[in-house]
């Protein structure tokens, strides 16, 4: 393992990428970046502000000074010797003009949490988003089609709830129009995968080439953690019957498998990573699996969250976590952003 120096790499993300949540917008996941740069209604002219200009000044100076690197799994791999989202500082110079004054090419729809799930570490109601809501959400979607349509290579869909169960999102995927969208060469969703089977599936055919990368949210790999512990009216058997069908999807290359480390399922990490491999090994997908450090998302009161978050080097679990991990296989295909290094 080569730990590599951070100010010899730049990342691509504020230069690239925003995040639309419902009243806000990020250059990058706000648990990593928390910087906001406003109304997503106004999404180009924020993004050519003074304060979007900082944030990329402090990729390009190395010193990473908006974002929370304790948190961000991209500069914990840089640890680790993984330079995936990086571009090497003298080939970024060399490309530099193809980063300057663009509005971003790649989004991620972050505006709607409707889920069918309650998962206690997200929320602590089901969301369903109806009436003004709704509209809202369909507005929105309107005004990043006019502002940046023409512009977009790549969607992000969702990390705010799950694309099958929105019907705002369900409804831009069965009606998606390739004529709004004419440079875009893919569409990741974000999902829980309890509604993505054959049925739904088949009634968003405009989508099916483009959607070529996704990310699983699972946190268990026993049906008892599954049902009563993470991910709450979630049922596991329907869940396994949807991976097998969606390791199977033609147009789908890469698969992430995620599962947020809490006190309830930690010691379920090296089973989930079996369980995965189980499924997507040899289905010619690029599958990995992702183990995400727990976040208070304002769903807990701190001495919950102080229960929960068995990744904190301060709690009385935190050995056993260490334990867990040092379990895991020694592969490239499993990314985490966790204190272990």
């Amino acid at each position: 393992m080569i730990a590599l120096d951070k100010k010899d790499w730049i990342c691509t993300q504020p230069f690239e990428f925003a995040e639309i949540f419902d009243h806000k917008t990020y250059m990058c996941c706000p648990n990593w970046l928390p910087e906001d740069l406003g109304n997503p209604n106004n999404i180009a002219e924020n993004w050519q502000s003074d304060k979007a200009e900082k944030i990329r000044n402090s990729m390009l100076d190395g010193s990473y000074s908006y974002c929370i690197e304790s948190r961000c799994p991209k500069l914990t791999g840089l640890k680790e010797g993984k330079t995936e989202g990086f571009i090497h500082r003298d080939e970024f110079l060399k490309r530099r003009e193809e980063f300057k004054d663009k509005l971003p090419t790649s989004l991620k729809f972050n505006f709607d949490q409707s889920c069918n799930l309650k998962c206690p570490s997200c929320r602590t109601n089901f969301i369903n988003y109806e009436g003004k809501e709704r509209v809202r959400t369909e507005e929105l979607i309107n005004n990043i089609e006019t502002q940046l349509g023409e512009g977009l290579k790549h969607i992000e869909c969702t990390g705010s709830g799950d694309p099958f169960f929105s019907r705002t999102f369900r409804k831009w995927m069965m009606r998606f129009d390739p004529s709004l969208y004419p440079k875009l060469h893919s569409i990741h969703l974000h999902t829980n995968a309890t509604l993505w089977n054959k049925s739904n599936w088949e009634r968003m055919p405009n989508i099916h080439s483009l959607v070529k990368s996704c990310e699983i949210s699972v946190d268990a790999c026993t049906k008892d953690t599954y049902e009563n512990k993470t991910r709450l009216g979630g049922k596991w058997d329907p869940l396994l019957e949807n991976l097998k069908y969606i390791a199977n999807i033609p147009s789908l290359n890469t698969v992430t498998l995620s599962f947020v480390v809490q006190d309830t399922n930690y010691t379920e990490m090296e089973g989930f990573y079996n369980l995965a491999a189980s499924i997507f090994s040899g289905k010619g997908k690029n599958w990995s699996v992702f183990y995400n450090r727990v976040v208070n998302w304002g769903t807990m009161t701190d001495e919950q969250f102080t229960i929960c978050d068995v990744g904190n080097p301060d709690h009385p679990n935190y050995n056993d976590l260490l334990t867990m991990y040092k379990t895991l296989p020694m592969v490239n295909n499993i990314r985490h952003n966790l204190t272990v290094v």
